[in-house]
């Protein structure tokens, strides 16, 4: 037995339908005037955000709106809306929609109670002041950033870069997984393999233990028997509302499990192919998934090994996993140049992700990776 049981989550969690309205005091805990930080349309259409306001307003809380949050939640955008706050009075942040407003919102926290903070000061962790307190409501199944201290954006210059503490974490985290039953199916599946990647990752992580091992089985216990049945071809039909709820679930586990971890390659390499190939990011990331798992068969091989528990305790063999990931990616294509495979060679040393992995893997066997996808 492992004998390493860390673990930190201070998020105050809650979930099921209705959640918002059963505890909507939980607002009062955070100040008296919030942001809300969604993207353009879906926290409407959801009604996420309808049930947020009137939380809001039964408590006598302030707040003002900021809608302008694209997938890949952009630093400028962060900053503009951080401005938005300080002008506005505001003393606490909510996040409402997936990863990417929910990141955002952590990111907005710390800009706006250090103004005029640079990006460099963001990214080495130099913030004078506390963020502000942030409540997150997720509205899709798949990234786990309601119970995460990780923040993605995307800086100028396009790239995609974390950064990780616990100051982000989310005071309160809201998770009614009806918000998420009119998601179109593409987009569920792309952010059901997004928690398979998280899991799997996760498992196989230097950082891994008893406790982020449970969570990350439980995920793929929860989201491998639905995203096996919607993805073949005989058994064909529309996801139902057990089977979302599923997928909420799992994707928390998911999160709880990398809050531990970390994430591995996958989700480094991902990063380039939402970057420069416009691949949304669960596929991009689970598409490295196969390779990266031969890999770690390769240099931990036996019966016994380590990789034969994986498939062991998640009750899926190996071939229906691969099949799994290889059906939910079957529409997902990218042809890479040798030219880009040399000019992001660089990308790989050092990277603190790939390190993060089970199996030594060099910046020489990520090219190599990306020739094979």
């Amino acid at each position: 037995m492992n004998e390493n049981m860390n673990s930190y989550m201070p998020v105050r969690l809650f979930t099921g339908e209705g959640c918002i309205q059963k505890n909507k005091k939980e607002f009062a805990r955070l100040g008296k005037k919030g942001l809300i930080v969604t993207g353009r349309s879906s926290a409407r259409k959801c009604g996420a955000l309808k049930d947020v306001t009137e939380a809001l307003e039964d408590q006598g809380i302030g707040f003002v709106l900021f809608e302008e949050i694209g997938q890949n939640p952009l630093l400028t955008d962060c900053v503009r809306a951080a401005r938005k706050a300080v002008e506005e009075g505001c003393d606490f942040i909510i996040g409402i929609g997936g990863g990417s407003p929910m990141d955002a919102a952590k990111c907005i926290s710390v800009l706006a109670a250090n103004p005029g903070m640079t990006e460099e000061e963001l990214y080495l962790l130099n913030w004078p002041e506390k963020p502000l307190p942030v409540a997150v409501v997720g509205t899709t199944a798949g990234t786990g950033s309601e119970v995460t201290k990780v923040a993605v954006i995307t800086v100028p210059g396009g790239r995609k870069k974390s950064f990780h503490h616990d100051l982000i974490f989310p005071a309160a985290a809201f998770g009614d997984p009806s918000y998420t039953m009119s998601l179109p199916e593409d987009f569920t599946l792309s952010t059901a393999i997004d928690t398979v990647a998280h899991a799997t990752e996760s498992f196989f992580s230097r950082k891994a233990n008893d406790i982020s091992k449970c969570y990350a089985v439980q995920s793929l216990k929860s989201v491998l028997p639905v995203l096996e049945r919607v993805t073949d071809p005989e058994n064909r039909s529309d996801i139902s509302p057990e089977e979302r709820t599923k997928l909420y679930h799992g994707s928390i586990y998911g999160g709880l499990a990398i809050n531990i971890t970390g994430t591995c390659l996958p989700h480094t390499m991902g990063y380039l192919l939402t970057e420069k190939h416009g691949i949304p990011h669960g596929n991009a990331c689970a598409i490295f998934l196969p390779e990266w798992l031969r890999i770690l068969e390769e240099q931990m091989p036996g019966r016994l090994s380590y990789p034969d528990y994986f498939y062991y305790s998640i009750q899926c063999e190996r071939e229906r996993f691969f099949g799994i990931i290889g059906r939910a990616l079957k529409d997902v294509h990218v042809t890479i140049s040798e030219q880009e495979i040399a000019r992001e060679h660089s990308r790989w040393i050092g990277n603190r992700s790939i390190a993060n992995s089970l199996a030594e893997i060099t910046p020489e066997m990520c090219d190599e990776i990306l020739r094979k996808i």
